[in-house]
């Protein structure tokens, strides 16, 4: 993976260097049809680590990077624990919203 802001076509040298990666974890790998070739863009902070935020009534799930599939399940139980029981979770959450409004 290379880490880029910029959603440009696969080069060459990144092409061979994944088949090569891939070939010598298993020969058999070298018969293997390449059915898509892709690349974009991933959503991330400048930490690679992902956020829940609330805001204006909305919660927002963001940040998942390259993670997404692995991290998703995990995120989705902690946002229906802020929205249906009014938690907080530090670990991905910036402020507490439950503080803002005793100020």
């Amino acid at each position: 993976m290379l880490e880029s802001d910029q959603p440009t076509r696969i080069t060459a040298r990144s092409m061979l260097e994944l088949l090569s990666a891939v070939y010598a974890l298993h020969p058999a790998f070298g018969e293997a049809e390449i059915v898509e070739i892709g690349t974009g863009v991933r959503p991330a902070f400048p930490d690679n680590l992902p956020r829940i935020r609330r805001h204006e009534g909305a919660l927002y799930v963001n940040g998942l990077f390259r993670h997404g599939f692995l991290l998703a399940p995990a995120l989705a139980r902690r946002a229906a624990q802020i929205v249906l029981e009014n938690r907080f979770f530090s670990e991905v959450m910036d402020e507490d919203p439950r503080e803002r409004r005793l100020a």
